[in-house]
């Protein structure tokens, strides 16, 4: 049996006390085709800075460095499709096996200018292309689920 490959549609971040991670719930409302993704500290660590020179090399005009962003994602959440505030009963209820995130690829795609982004597990690839706007704000979204004190990063990794 092979992999089982998802479309993702919504990404809902939260941090888990008890496993010490960060659980990106994809599709978290659409019972068939969630997965529950963890991410470790360590795949923290090597994600963001990696993620920030792909943005620089084939975003960096696209991009507007804003001080109020993260202001700015919290005002939008709800209104885009993509980020929503989550339904605590239903984010806990229609959970899924944790899967622990092995690998992120991001794929720039010349026709359009965005980029094919894909999570992977031992048994599931979540896929989405997104716009600069769009991955800049969701993996900002995701950032600002790290327990930072706990990790011993700082507020401005």
């Amino acid at each position: 049996m092979g992999k089982r490959s998802v479309k993702a549609v919504s990404f809902t971040p939260k941090y888990d006390e008890i496993e010490d991670r960060i659980r990106l719930s994809v599709n978290y409302e659409n019972i068939a085709d969630r997965v529950d993704f963890m991410i470790s500290r360590a795949f923290v660590l090597k994600l963001f800075p990696v993620l920030d020179e792909y943005m620089m090399k084939f975003y960096e005009s696209d991009l507007n460095v804003q001080k109020n962003f993260k202001q700015e994602i919290k005002e939008n959440i709800g209104k885009d499709k993509t980020t929503s505030v989550a339904d605590e009963a239903n984010l806990t209820l229609y959970k899924q096996e944790d899967e622990l995130l092995l690998d992120l690829s991001f794929s720039h795609l010349k026709k359009n200018n965005k980029t094919l982004v894909k999570f992977h597990s031992q048994k599931t690839e979540a896929f989405v292309e997104l716009d600069a706007g769009a991955m800049k704000q969701i993996f900002t979204i995701i950032k600002s689920t790290i327990p930072f004190f706990s990790w011993g990063i700082s507020y401005n990794f």
